[in-house]
């Protein structure tokens, strides 16, 4: 999913105060709908860029799959890359991963997929064999118990109720199903500060926030016993924010809401 934030300069200190007690919970309909139109614009963009030629065809969709394939046989999970399980991508975008990743049955789930199977130049970049279907991580439009891996993918902190979501994908799982999960976190302050500019509407594509504690609670709260948990460095994201020509990146890194990409893998308990 993409990542972008349109920041004003607000002080930390004089924004932190009013969401200490700030708590998760599902958002409203008019937030989520803001947040769908953010990523519809996103990968509307996307398209026209691929079309001109601008970009390249989304070849990073097959280097993250293969990239998965890699961590799941060094965690003994050969059984789940070998072409026999059951793969469900849950806000997949126009293509996922697990249009190349190896397995019998490859489904793709994304609220927008009306709009991706209506646009040519998206629709022209998928895999036939992958099954790509219209409906939330919410209520997922899938048999219970079914699935050998789920696949999240930087998606978790754009739903509107995070509970129902976790609920879901352990539904749609095998008893010994397993969790791909990524999600951009920040620091603690960083939480902070990007709950209040969500708030503020800066940020219409994020509806939720996650540190990398929140993150492992989130998984364990909903039966989830993690295998692997690696988080990415604030510092070198923070760099990189304040070395980027955007000035968009460098008010990130002045506010401290940075992001570093966590990557869980976790086994149905």
């Amino acid at each position: 999913m993409a990542s972008t934030q349109q920041a004003t300069p607000l002080s930390p200190l004089s924004i932190v105060a009013p969401v200490l007690h700030t708590r998760t919970r599902m958002v409203s309909p008019a937030r989520w709908h803001r947040a769908q139109e953010y990523e519809r614009g996103y990968w509307a963009s996307l398209a026209t860029r691929i079309a001109d030629g601008s970009v390249s065809q989304l070849d990073w969709y097959r280097w993250r799959a293969e990239q998965l394939v890699l961590r799941l046989r060094s965690l003994g999970l050969t059984r789940l890359t070998d072409g026999r399980a059951r793969v469900v991508e849950v806000g997949s975008g126009p293509v996922g991963l697990v249009g190349f990743f190896p397995a019998v049955e490859r489904l793709a789930i994304d609220p927008l997929e009306p709009y991706y199977a209506g646009n040519a130049t998206l629709a022209a970049l998928r895999n036939p064999a992958v099954e790509y279907r219209q409906g939330s991580v919410e209520t997922l439009p899938c048999e219970s118990e079914r699935y050998d891996l789920a696949i999240m993918e930087n998606c978790i902190d754009h739903v509107r109720d995070v509970r129902a979501a976790m609920r879901e994908l352990k539904r749609a799982l095998t008893g010994a199903g397993t969790l791909y999960l990524t999600v951009n976190c920040r620091t603690g302050l960083g939480y902070l500060v990007h709950r209040a500019l969500s708030r503020l509407r800066v940020d219409a594509g994020h509806p939720y926030t996650f540190t990398p504690r929140r993150a492992q609670a989130l998984l364990r709260q909903h039966g989830f016993r993690t295998l692997q948990f690696d988080v990415g460095s604030y510092a070198a994201a923070r760099q990189a924010d304040l070395a980027a020509p955007e000035g968009r990146a460098r008010v990130k890194a002045l506010l401290g809401i940075s992001e570093f990409v966590v990557t869980a893998v976790a086994l149905c308990e």
